[in-house]
Order: structure tokens, then sequence, then C-alpha cells
């Protein structure tokens, strides 16, 4: 018996290439009791919203939402709210006819700037039910990127493990669209290979023990939707890396989670995304959210600064998190917080300031004051800087021998490398702290920015 319902949210923007292996991955699922809500936030290809449409006519199970561009987090927000009841939907169709979407616009509350909700001419019997259409009631809520796609029994191997627990957390693969690199999922980080339910502590504690200093959750797992609602989460509009702070308050917030290591979920990594970023311009369409910090001359320049005010309003909501009476506030002030807060002070560095958040900084620095000093050091140790170091020691005649002496300086290097993998090999314990853990990485930015300064004259 399918007696629970799940609420699918979806999020598109521009994935017309993708879209249809993603929303098949969904109606096939074998488990059919699904409330499926697609949001096209804005979309400026030719074929995305189009797509959404042609499966609304497939699928009444789906309900599209089409809004202005407003980011990912404001298009699952929409789901949330939708599912939560905060929308009140007035028909825009009258008639029914068939083979045609249903109409419908948002009265009162549309935060989000929503045109028109679509719906298919299946789900209504009559035009009395377009009158008395209204939210589903859900019990578990998942998310789903558009450009990714699920394996059929993800929904039906959840929902039995969701008894009795807040969080399912499952684990997923990357499919790579460029060149393949070597990342791992934060299941494989964490160490876990069986399944068990695990407290919020327990999760804390493993992060601890193992040096994870970063967190995110959104499309990895299913969420007790009244347990989401009691704890009034939602992601943060406009921000990068918005499931950091979203995973790790849900995670403290949380009883039990259930940890299932098995790969559900295929995450596509493309050519131009923001994980694959690497010296591509970065380009703001008009119709952008991010319109409004496009002050800079350099793309690249708009893109930091986009990802250090990010940083800085998960900060803040760290901080409001800590500064409650929760039990686990003060783990997450002393181990989520202090990388979070170096992250967002290089915002400081910047002379434009378009969201007025510089003036933040000053309360950060209180939250990595206690940190251990280590960046310069591990700076030091680069590579590239023992490199520059000799090249700028050696005048004269002694640059005769500078083919020489870094012949030497590579020959060292590797070799220190060799011994620590002898040492360590793959251990997890043993990965690299980030540098933002320390209380000297803003020097540590600064020399890093000498060193390309001095390669790029080079």
């Amino acid at each position: 018996m399918q007696t629970k319902t799940v609420g699918v949210v979806i999020p598109i923007y521009n994935v017309e290439k993708y879209l249809k292996e993603c929303l098949d991955s969904v109606i096939n699922q074998s488990y059919a009791n699904l409330e499926i809500i697609l949001v096209n936030d804005g979309s400026t290809d030719e074929n995305s919203l189009s797509i959404a449409k042609e499966y609304i006519l497939k699928d009444k199970r789906i309900t599209l939402f089409d809004k202005k561009n407003g980011g990912l987090s404001s298009a699952r927000n929409v789901g949330i709210e939708y599912f939560s009841g905060e929308y009140k939907l007035k028909n825009k169709t009258q008639t029914i006819k068939e083979n045609s979407l249903i109409e419908f616009n948002l009265e009162d509350n549309n935060p989000c700037e929503i045109y028109t909700v679509y719906k298919s001419y299946k789900a209504f019997s009559n035009e009395k039910d377009l009158i008395n259409f209204t939210y589903p009631n859900i019990d578990y809520i998942i998310f789903l990127d558009s450009d990714d796609y699920w394996e059929l029994n993800c929904i039906e191997e959840c929902i039995p493990r969701m008894e009795g627990v807040d969080v399912l957390w499952f684990d997923f693969k990357f499919l790579y669209e460029a060149k393949r690199k070597n990342n791992k999922s934060q299941m494989f980080y964490f160490g876990y290979n069986e399944e068990k339910i695990i407290t919020s502590v327990e999760w804390l504690e493993r992060a601890k023990e193992r040096g994870l200093f970063y967190f995110w959750f959104a499309w990895q797992g299913m969420i007790n939707f009244t347990f989401l609602k009691n704890i009034k989460l939602k992601f943060i509009k406009g921000v990068f890396a918005e499931d950091c702070h979203f995973g790790v308050l849900l995670f403290a917030l949380s009883k039990n989670i259930y940890v299932f290591p098995k790969q559900f979920y295929t995450y596509r990594i493309r050519e131009l995304s923001l994980m694959n970023f690497t010296h591509k311009k970065w380009v703001i369409h008009p119709n952008s959210y991010l319109k409004k910090i496009d002050v800079f001359k350099n793309s690249n320049m708009t893109r930091s600064y986009h990802e250090t005010t990010s940083w800085m309003q998960i900060a803040l909501e760290f901080i409001k998190f800590t500064n409650s009476k929760h039990r686990l506030s003060n783990e997450v002030k002393q181990h989520f917080l202090p990388v979070v807060c170096n992250k967002a002070l290089i915002l400081k560095n910047f002379d434009q300031d378009p969201l007025c958040l510089k003036k933040y900084t000053k309360d950060l620095k209180i939250y990595i004051q206690n940190q251990p000093l280590g960046a310069v050091d591990r700076v030091k140790q680069y590579f590239r800087f023992r490199v520059i170091k000799q090249i700028s020691k050696d005048k004269g005649i002694k640059k005769i021998l500078l083919p020489f002496k870094i012949v030497c300086l590579t020959f060292y290097y590797y070799k220190d490398n060799i011994k620590y993998r002898n040492k360590f090999g793959e251990k997890i314990l043993d990965k690299k702290i980030p540098l933002e853990y320390y209380k000297d990485y803003q020097k540590a930015i600064e020399i890093i920015k000498r060193l390309k300064q001095i390669i790029c004259r080079i």
C-alpha cells in the first residue's frame, strides 16, 4: 500500500538538454504516490518551459510554477511554501478543455513573483474543482535538480526507512560532462558504508573526528515534512552554497537520521556549472537575480563577490542558530562557524559592496580568534611558493644555476609527497584541514594573491 505521499520539488533553469531525462526518472518511479512540483525559475533557453508543460499534460501529478528568476533557493522555497499552504490559488481558466493546461494565479502572498501556476486538465473533473483547487497534504519532501536524475526505485526504497526518523540521507554518483575529476561524495568522507540510524550528536561528532568542516544537504535524501515545517527552515535566497546552511541546520535540528549509503541519485557536473568553473567568463543574463551585483568590470570579480557575500549570509544565519539555546548550538559555533566566517571576511577586500554586507565583517572576527595558526605556514610549503621564492632570490650570475635548483626543488617536493602518501595512504582522517580553518587565513590569502601577481609578471 502506497499510503504515504511524497512531495517532489524540481527547480528548472535552462536545462532543455537534460530535463526530459530528469522528469522521466520521476514519473516512472516504482512508487507512484507523488505530488510533483516543477518550478521554472525564469529560464531563458528555448525549450525548458515548453518541456515542463509537455510533461504536465502527460502526468496529472505535476504542478508547474512559472516565476521570475530568483535563484535555486527561491525555486526550492516555492515548493516548501506551496506544500505548507502559504499560497492561495485562484483559477484563471474558467472551462476545462481536453489536452489543455489549466492556469491559476496567486492571490495576496507572492514573494517569489510567480507569474502563473499550471495544472493538467486531467486533474479536474469539473469546473467546480477549479475553484476548490488547493495544495495537497504530503508526508515527506524531496528535492531533485533538473539536470540530474534518480534510479527508478529511489522513492520506493526510501519510504519504509522514513519511519521514526526526521531525515533520510542517501548517497549519489557523479556524471561528468567535461574532464573527469576525482570527486568523492560526503558519504565517502564520513565513512558510512552500512545502513544505520544516527542522532544529530553522532553526526556532528563524526564530522569533528574526520575534520569535515563543511556539510551540505538538499537533494541528498528525504525529509519528514512535518518536521521541516516545525523547525521553520528554508533556503537562504540568492546565495551560493545554499545547501551548506540548509544541511548543517537541518541535521543539527534533527533527532534521528537514517544513513542509507546507496547511490540512488546521479549528480551531473556540467562544463559550465559552478562546481566545474575554471577560468571561463562568468556571464550574468540581464534577467538574472544576480544582475543587482553586476557592478564590477571583471566577471570573475563579480563571481567572487557573489560567493563571498553568500558565505557572509550563511555565517549570519549560523550565528543566529548559535545564539539559540539548542543543544548543538555551541558545537556548530565551534566546528562549522569559523571556516564560514573566514570565507566571509574576504568581503572586506572589495571596494564596492552593492548588497551592503561589508558592515558585518567586524562582527565575525570574534568567531575565529580562538582558531590555531597554520595557514601561512601551509602556503609557504606550496611548490609554487618555493619556486617563486627561489626565482626572486637568485640575481645576476646566480640565475645560471636556477634550472638546476628548480629541478632539485621538484625532486624534494615529490619525495615529501610520496613519503606522506606512504605514511597515510587513503585514510580520510588524514585529509588536510582547509586553509580557512586557521586564524591566519586572511594573511595566507594575501600571500596567494601576491604569488599570482608574480606568476603573471613572469
